[in-house]
């Protein structure tokens, strides 16, 4: 018989722990995940710039593997601004030191994704989970619904336009908790920029603006 791409239903998979995740680019209303670290991923990809969007358990495709025609069912496709694409296998350290020649499968799966003018990756925990970007991430996804008040905006525009560059505290008005999410949520929306590798999102993080308008606020 013809080979039939298809996508799995992982919500069928009442054996494993299944989590979803409510992603503004995902092409599906909701994502649902095999693993936890699957959903840790999303973060990187609603934060990142360069995705257009992406589905998790998208259509499977065939390999060539040890003599052997293979169905491969991707854990994500990501679609880039670009126009390029690439599939995503997410496995944990401990998984994959118990695949036997796991190089070769990771090849073969490569080369039939190529065919389809599509890349292929392999992503762990310490990519993931590296730290501190996954915990600034989280912080950063918790505000993305907070409301932006105009008039602390203006606030934020008028200090970084004159100073440039500014810790957090120096834009929060009378230490409030509401102005500091404030800040999460522009950081989130490329609005500001900051350093998400070099510590902890905090009051003394560095900000700037990066140059991206403001008119989805008005």
């Amino acid at each position: 018989m013809p080979f039939v791409p298809k996508r799995r239903n992982v919500k069928k998979l009442m054996s494993k722990s299944i989590n979803v995740f409510n992603g503004k680019k995902s092409i599906d209303p909701e994502t649902y995940l095999e693993s936890p670290l699957e959903a840790d991923f999303c973060y990187h990809l609603e934060f990142d710039s360069t995705v257009k969007c992406y589905q998790a358990q998208p259509y499977s495709f065939q390999y060539f593997f040890e003599d052997a025609v293979h169905t491969y069912s991707p854990d994500f496709e990501v679609q880039y601004t670009d126009g390029s694409s690439c599939y995503f296998e997410i496995k944990y350290l401990a998984d994959i030191a118990r695949i036997a020649n796991f190089e070769k499968w990771k090849e073969a799966i490569s080369k039939a994704a190529m065919k389809k003018g599509k890349g292929f990756t392999v992503l762990n925990e310490d990519f993931i989970r590296n730290k501190p970007v996954y915990e600034n991430l989280q912080t950063m996804w918790g505000a993305r619904t907070i409301e932006i008040d105009a008039t602390f905006l203006v606030h934020v525009i008028s200090l970084l336009d004159k100073y440039h560059e500014l810790p957090i505290k120096a834009l929060i008005r009378n230490d409030s908790d509401a102005d500091f999410e404030q800040v999460f949520r522009l950081i989130f929306d490329r609005k500001l920029s900051a350093s998400l590798s070099s510590g902890f999102l905090s009051k003394s993080t560095l900000v700037k603006q990066t140059g991206d308008s403001y008119d989805c606020y008005l």
